[in-house]
């Protein structure tokens, strides 16, 4: 059975090392001239691998049991980043500490209901109301989306914790296992390969590439929902994908890096009326990177922070926010997403828009084509390891329509 791949970011690469370990002829088309999609890892100061920063998804959390099966096959090992993702603290908006910060987010997820938005679970907030500014502003900028479209379920997805727990990133960067996944499957991944239309028929799934057109028995999509919205597709899929593909939530979110003039200690503080959120962390070496990181979302954050011009205003007010670091500001990096043509977004939003039978329609195969991306992983949505659980259920899929097919 021939399949075709289209996309080499996690989830794409695990769908096709899968798909090749149970015997299929596998061709991955990236568009590219690299693989891992949104988990790029690169060294802030050339030659510096004590700088290492992850310029897309980062952090490794409390059950990524999938990542870990992968990082044991491929060899790679963590690195504790020696502070908590999870917990931050909260500057810019009055007095509120993260034990107030921790309450507030418990009684939202507690009365969180269906259909209803953050906001208006959050009006019901009877407590401090700085601890409900910072608690606002961290899931905002986590989720890339204004509190009045975001449904009020975020506040108990995988990320919501406000605990001290510990995280940790890959050893040496996050996109070693998108380059160890494409070592493993060799000359079958065509990087600057964009895909520009798909059709399907009785004989196959045919794929219009630069270089021509490449046809296989099924395929697997695993491009970003922005990117698969405009893919197109003869005949189209049915009606009712089509609609939740596009009642699908896109986030808008940013980051930003700055080299350390000095050493300093693991940590994370939020800018509650910034909208992003800045840390230190431990690298490979089990020290202190010499790095500031920064994290923004909602589209009205990042236009105060005037991303599009460049990164020197948000390097400045990170560096206001952390006036106890010694920031480089002339060497700040700026990455963004969204403005991204095979990107389009930083990953899924739990908006108010889907129905309740989205997820389930986002993962389901139409025809020949299956779809695999963090934006089909549901609980997982906008994870690493959602998009590599993702990749495993779409290879699983093709290879049962082949044994239906028998």
């Amino acid at each position: 059975m021939r399949v075709v791949v289209v996309g080499a970011g996690f989830a794409g690469l695990m769908a096709a090392w899968r798909l090749t370990q149970r015997g299929c002829e596998v061709v991955v088309l990236e568009a590219r001239d690299r693989v891992g999609g949104r988990v790029w890892s690169q060294e802030l100061i050339p030659g510096d691998r004590r700088t290492v920063v992850e310029r897309g998804a980062e952090f490794v959390l409390d059950g990524y049991d999938v990542l870990r099966e992968v990082l044991a096959e491929l060899g790679l090992e963590l690195a504790d980043t020696a502070m908590s993702y999870y917990q931050r603290e909260p500057r810019g908006g009055g007095s509120a500490d993260a034990a107030e910060v921790g309450d507030c987010a418990a009684w939202v997820a507690a009365a969180a209901g269906p259909g209803t938005s953050l906001a208006e679970v959050a009006a019901g907030w009877a407590g401090p109301p700085d601890a409900l500014a910072a608690y606002l502003s961290r899931m905002e900028t986590t989720s890339g989306m204004g509190a009045d479209r975001l449904s009020a379920a975020v506040a108990q997805d995988a990320t919501a914790g406000f605990g001290r727990r510990p995280s940790w990133r890959v050893a040496g960067g996050n996109q070693q296992v998108a380059t160890g996944l494409a070592r493993r499957l060799g000359p079958r991944v065509r990087l600057a390969s964009p895909v520009s239309g798909i059709q399907q028929d009785h004989r196959g799934v045919h794929l219009s590439t630069p270089g021509g057109t490449v046809t296989g028995d099924a395929a697997v999509i695993a491009v970003p929902m922005a990117v698969l919205r405009g893919l197109p597709v003869e005949p189209d899929v049915p009606g009712r994908q089509r609609v939740a593909w596009e009642r699908s939530g896109l986030a808008h979110n940013a980051k930003l890096h700055m080299p350390l003039n000095r050493p300093t200690a693991a940590s994370a503080v939020q800018s509650v009326p910034g909208r992003f959120w800045t840390w230190t962390a431990a690298d490979i070496t089990g020290q202190v990177q010499p790095v500031l990181h920064a994290f923004a979302g909602t589209q009205q954050g990042l236009s105060a922070l005037a991303v599009a011009d460049g990164p020197a205003t948000w390097a400045a007010r990170a560096a206001a926010l952390r006036p106890e670091l010694g920031v480089d500001l002339a060497r700040a990096v700026l990455t963004t997403w969204n403005d991204d043509p095979w990107a389009g977004e930083s990953y899924t939003a739990d908006t108010l828009t889907p129905a309740p039978g989205d997820p389930d329609i986002l993962a389901a195969p139409a025809g020949r084509m299956h779809f695999a991306g963090e934006h089909t992983a549901g609980h997982w949505a906008g994870l690493m390891e959602g998009a590599l659980r993702s990749g495993q259920r779409a290879a699983d899929e093709v290879l049962a329509s082949q044994h239906t097919a028998r």
